[in-house]
């Protein structure tokens, strides 16, 4: 089953990068803007992104003191947060989809990688 890295706001909007006039998010912005949980199994980015929510992963609160430690505020995956995948192409989490990320670290702009 493949393996994505899960990436938490540090300051979640709970709205999608480009939304409210905030910028879009980029590979470059990530490191800034967002904090690297670990990582989660599942069969593509939905079924991650399932796995990660709070009920599913720390049904009993096992997760407060990692979250606390991180100095995150949410356990549950959230709008905004982004899954890296084995290909190394990261992905915002929309209202109802993935965006991939613009990786602005390569100089095309293009997807992945970083």
């Amino acid at each position: 089953m493949p393996k994505y890295q899960v990436y938490y706001a540090r300051r979640p909007t709970f709205h999608p990068s480009g939304h409210f006039g905030t910028p879009l998010l980029t590979v470059s912005a990530l490191a800034q803007s967002h904090i690297r949980l670990g990582e989660v199994e599942g069969k593509n980015l939905d079924d991650a992104w399932r796995r990660m929510q709070g009920e599913n992963w720390s049904p009993h609160g096992e997760a407060r003191g990692l979250i606390q430690s991180l100095g995150l505020s949410h356990t549950s995956m959230s709008v905004g947060d982004v899954l890296r995948d084995e290909a190394g192409i990261y992905w915002e989490r929309l209202d109802h989809s993935w965006r991939p990320l613009a990786d602005d670290t390569q100089g095309d702009g293009a997807y992945g990688q970083g």
